[in-house]
C-alpha cells in the first residue's frame, strides 16, 4: 500500500509540472521592430503566459535581415533545440524558396522540411497607392490606377512572396508601374512612401490597421486598392478583395499561370521551432494556441489590431494542407516563377 501510495504521488508530482514551468521562451522575429510581423507577435505573447501552463517568462526578440533569411537560417543553425526557442515569423518566403525556388541563391540554409510547424494563421495582405498618381490622376476608385503611368511600387527583393503577389495582381490588371525593391521591412516601405520614394506601399493587416491606415490613408495621402483575404473585411473598403479586385478591372475572373503564382505567394504567419525540439514543447505551445483563440480578452485586441478574427491552424494535418500548394507545384509554375522573378523592370 505504501507503493502504491508513492507512486500515485509520484505520478501527481509529474502531472502537476508543466513542460514550461520555471523557464524562459524565447520568440525570434525575422522583421524588423514595427512591422506586421513584430506587431501581430507581441500581440500574441501579451495573451500567451495565461494560457501556456507554467506561466514561462515570454520574451521577443528581433533577428531582421535578408527578407527573413538571416532569422530562419539562425533559428534552425543556431537556436536551442530544447523548447525555450521558438521563430514568430512570416516564413512562407522560406518555404518558397525551398519547394518552388532556390535556396542557395538566397543563402537560405535552413531545411525547412525539418522546420517544426506549431502554429500557421493566414495573413491578410493590403496595397494601397498614392492619392494622386503620375501624371497627376486622383485615385477616386481602384479602376483609376489604370489612368495612372510609370508609379513607383516599393518592395522588399524580387523573390519574395510579398514582392510577388503585388506584382503578380497588379500585372494581371494591366497597370503601368515601376518596381523599387530591397527596403528591409514594412516600415521602412512607409518612411520611403512618406518622402514620396515609392508611391505603392503594402502589408499584412495588423501594420494596415496600426500604422498605414491612420497615418496615410486617414490623413487622405493614400487610397487602398486591394487586400487578400478569405473573408469578406469591411475595415479593409473601399479596397476590393483580391479576385473582385481582377475581375473588375479587367472584366475578367481570375486565372492562368500567374494567378496562379500569386495563390502559392500568400502568406500565413508562423509560430515554428528548430528540429529535434522535445514533442513536449511542440504540444505545450500548440495547446497554448488553441486556448488563445478562445479567449475573449485577446480576440478582441487582435479584431482591433489585425481586423479580422483569429484563425489559428495547430492540428497536424491543417498544417500540411497549408504546405500542401507549395510542395506540390508544378514544373511549369517553377519555371514562370524564376522567370518572373528575374525580370527587371
Amino acid at each position: 500500500m505504501i507503493v502504491g501510495c508513492l507512486n500515485v504521488g509520484s505520478n501527481a508530482n509529474l502531472m502537476a509540472d508543466p513542460f514550461y514551468q520555471g523557464k524562459r521562451l524565447t520568440f525570434m522575429v525575422d522583421y524588423s521592430a514595427g512591422g506586421p510581423t513584430d506587431i501581430e507577435c507581441r500581440l500574441y505573447i501579451r495573451h500567451l503566459r495565461r494560457h501556456l501552463p507554467g506561466k514561462p517568462t515570454l520574451v521577443v526578440r528581433n533577428r531582421p535581415g535578408a527578407g527573413g533569411v538571416l532569422a530562419m537560417n539562425w533559428l534552425y543553425e543556431r537556436a536551442r533545440r530544447d523548447g525555450t526557442v521558438a521563430g514568430c515569423q512570416t516564413a512562407s518566403p522560406m518555404y518558397m524558396e525551398w519547394y518552388v525556388g532556390d535556396p542557395q541563391s538566397v543563402g537560405l540554409r535552413a531545411n525547412m522540411a525539418e522546420i517544426i510547424p506549431v502554429m500557421f494563421t493566414p495573413v491578410v495582405s493590403v496595397g494601397v497607392v498614392r492619392k494622386v498618381l503620375p501624371p497627376g490622376i486622383e485615385i477616386k476608385q481602384p479602376e483609376d490606377i489604370l489612368k495612372a503611368k510609370g508609379w513607383i511600387a516599393g518592395g522588399f527583393r524580387e523573390d519574395s512572396t510579398k514582392d510577388l503577389k503585388f506584382r503578380t495582381l497588379l500585372d494581371l490588371v494591366g497597370a503601368d508601374y515601376k518596381y523599387a525593391t530591397g527596403y528591409p521591412g514594412a516600415a521602412d516601405l512607409l518612411a520611403a512612401f512618406m518622402r514620396r520614394e515609392v508611391d505603392y506601399v503594402d502589408g499584412s493587416s495588423p501594420f494596415y490597421m496600426t500604422r498605414v491606415k491612420p497615418v496615410v490613408v486617414d490623413g487622405g495621402q493614400a487610397y487602398p486598392i486591394w487586400y487578400d483575404s478569405w473573408v469578406n473585411i469591411s475595415e479593409m473598403e473601399p479596397a476590393y478583395k483580391s479576385e473582385d479586385f481582377v475581375k473588375k478591372l479587367t472584366g475578367k475572373q481570375p486565372s492562368g499561370p500567374l494567378w496562379q503564382l500569386f495563390q502559392i505567394s500568400r502568406a500565413y504567419r508562423m509560430i515554428l521551432f528548430p528540429p529535434g525540439v522535445p514533442q513536449q514543447a511542440v504540444e505545450a505551445l500548440r495547446a497554448a494556441f488553441r486556448s488563445l483563440g478562445s479567449d475573449p480578452q485577446f480576440l478582441a485586441e487582435y479584431q482591433k489590431i489585425v481586423g479580422v478574427q483569429a484563425n489559428f491552424l495547430t492540428k497536424q494535418q491543417d498544417l500540411r494542407d497549408a504546405l500542401a500548394p507549395l510542395e506540390g507545384v508544378t514544373p511549369e509554375v517553377r519555371e514562370l516563377r524564376f522567370k518572373y522573378t528575374a525580370q527587371k523592370r
